[in-house]
């Protein structure tokens, strides 16, 4: 009988904990548990878990710091309280169970086993795990900038380096690019997908689509047409697997349950949250330093009641007795569905790069598609039908970006596009500076202003210092505050 190894390694693997490999024998099998990892499951449980984690640095502080939310209590987050996030669910069951699907896939002892290959071909397996793991460790890095990466999920190292976020970067766009080659309809469909139930073809523009997200946000360190951004981004949309640009191939998770497949944003006290002010006033054409004056139904959908004012932000004293909107049930029920890559953004995208002179695609035509987009897939997903007013909207804000900016309307109107997604939302404003957020009036970080960055998580400090401070050392400035900027953001 095959002798297994097990390597005593905490799952999380910066910890205080010696990793040594021993040799058990036949001693360490477990006869009432399964014999061998099921890729599917580790699949199905990494993206469960990406899409269901809940708390605040998980998914309701981006919202605020974007100001989707106000908080009528407990407002450390919409005041930047300086406090250090944990990345503990990022990496424990999602990224390592994918970098298992990859392991399992690379060795010649698994990866011919009738078990493993029920599961799909080592390709699209490899393949899938390859472009998740990518979209979160780039969530990761743009929340905090350096992060471990290259040796984070080696279970033989206990001080994963930081690695630059200008590597990082470079390095997903590749990853995305060989997931994407290596994708192939005609092999066996990999199990356990909750996306697209194993349809590789639409892996492949998701990953396309990605890597044109990822490029855009290195416009201001890559600005020009013959740059690395610029190439990648136009490699990307025109490769022949194609980029999403109908709702059918957009990416949207299903939350089957309330056991198991939660939405997080049910679990929130309804007290403690409420759309702010600068959000519904934007949505109902009347806002400051914003560009539309002209009504958006999409509120119709974000909101509770669309006609009810927003909750004013980040104060230390809130008013009492104020009736304002709140999220809606079609995003914050048990079984809302979440989008996680859409075809209005991809579009979005693309009257970016035509507006920084990357393509000859016309700016004013991508951002009209990606508005009616927009309204097309809330309607079709929330069950609220707003399409009617698509086309009307979309003429409105293409002559609004004739009188402001194109860069304004586009920055704005993903704004809106990503809601409630609040960590692409705050990616895309700290790159552009859209829309015009005015920061709390009562800060509680040294600057006052909009915070920028996660601070690491504090066991890093003691646990992983040298490679802590390296990672501080590229921020700027060089202070682990959530005021200091990542690498793009310079």
């Amino acid at each position: 009988m095959k002798k297994i190894k097990i390597i005593l390694s905490a799952l999380l693997i910066f910890g205080a904990y010696s990793c040594d490999t021993v040799d058990f024998g036949d001693t360490d099998e477990n006869v009432n548990g399964p014999s061998e990892y099921n890729s599917g499951a580790l699949l199905a449980a990494a993206q469960r878990r990406l899409a269901t984690t809940g708390g605040r640095q998980y998914k309701s502080v981006p919202t605020l710091y974007v100001q989707y939310q106000s908080q009528p209590a407990y407002q450390d987050e919409s005041r930047y309280g300086e406090t250090p996030y944990t990345w503990t669910s990022f990496y424990v069951q999602t990224l390592s169970n994918l970098e298992e699907i990859v392991n399992q896939a690379n060795d010649p002892e698994v990866n011919t086993s009738v078990s493993f290959l029920s599961n799909g071909s080592v390709n699209n397996q490899i393949g899938i795990a390859k472009i998740m793991k990518a979209i979160i460790f780039r969530r990761i890095t743009d929340s905090y900038g350096d992060i471990p990466y290259s040796e984070a999920l080696n279970p033989e190292i206990q001080s994963p380096k930081y690695d630059t976020q200008e590597f990082i970067y470079k390095d997903l766009i590749n990853e995305l690019k060989e997931a994407r080659d290596l994708l192939d309809a005609t092999e066996a469909a990999p199990t356990g997908d909750l996306i697209y139930d194993g349809d590789v073809s639409k892996w492949k523009k998701f990953a396309n689509s990605s890597i044109l997200s990822l490029s855009i946000q290195l416009s201001n360190k890559y600005p020009g047409v013959s740059e690395f951004a610029a190439t990648e981004f136009n490699s990307a949309l025109t490769n022949t697997a194609g980029v999403i640009e109908s709702i059918e191939d957009e990416a949207w998770f299903t939350h089957l349950n309330t056991a198991t497949f939660e939405n997080p944003y049910s679990g929130f006290r309804a007290a403690d949250y409420a759309l702010s002010e600068y959000f519904v006033n934007a949505l109902q054409g009347d806002g400051d330093d914003f560009s539309s004056t002209t009504s958006d139904s999409r509120l119709q959908i974000f909101a509770d009641d669309a006609s009810l004012e927003g909750y004013p932000y980040g104060l230390e004293s809130n008013p009492s007795g104020l009736i304002t909107a709140k999220m809606s049930s079609n995003i914050a029920s048990p079984d809302a569905p979440a989008a996680w890559l859409t075809a209005a953004y991809t579009y979005l995208n693309r009257a970016d790069a035509a507006n920084l002179g990357w393509t000859s695609e016309d700016p004013a035509s991508m951002l009209e598609m990606g508005i009616q987009k927009s309204y097309e897939t809330l309607s079709a997903h929330y069950g609220v039908d707003i399409t009617a007013d698509a086309a009307t909207f979309a003429a409105a804000r293409v002559s609004d970006a004739s009188s402001t900016s194109m860069a304004q309307v586009i920055g704005e109107e993903k704004w809106v596009a990503l809601y409630p997604e609040g960590f692409e939302a705050w990616s895309e404003w700290r790159r552009t500076d859209y829309p015009i957020l005015t920061p709390s009036p009562d800060p509680l970080n040294s600057s006052g202003e909009i915070a920028t960055r996660y601070m690491y998580p504090t066991s890093e400090i003691s646990l992983n210092g040298a490679n802590y401070s390296s990672g501080v050392s590229n921020l700027s400035p060089a202070t682990d505050n959530n005021d200091s900027k990542v690498w793009w953001d310079q």
